[in-house]
């Protein structure tokens, strides 16, 4: 995947990561150096749309995403 398309999916998670959290407190360099490795197990074929996937993923689980980070989250129990 070529550095434009991982910005933006960077871009495209950090949107999911403010609407689902209302949080902006996230370490760019860190989730750019994790997305990189992620990144590397979407196949050719996936990585036009993925962006896409993202999203249509994080809207179809967004209450129970927006669960896990209140349980899992730095206020989580």
């Amino acid at each position: 995947m070529g550095e434009e398309q991982v910005h933006q999916v960077l871009e495209a998670a950090e949107r999911i990561f403010v609407s689902l959290t209302g949080s902006t407190g996230f370490d760019r360099d860190l989730s750019e150096e994790i997305l990189m490795v992620v990144l590397k197990s979407v196949s050719a074929e996936q990585q036009g749309g993925y962006v896409r996937q993202l999203e249509a993923f994080a809207d179809a689980n967004r209450e129970r995403l927006g669960q896990l980070y209140g349980k899992y989250g730095p206020a989580g129990s």
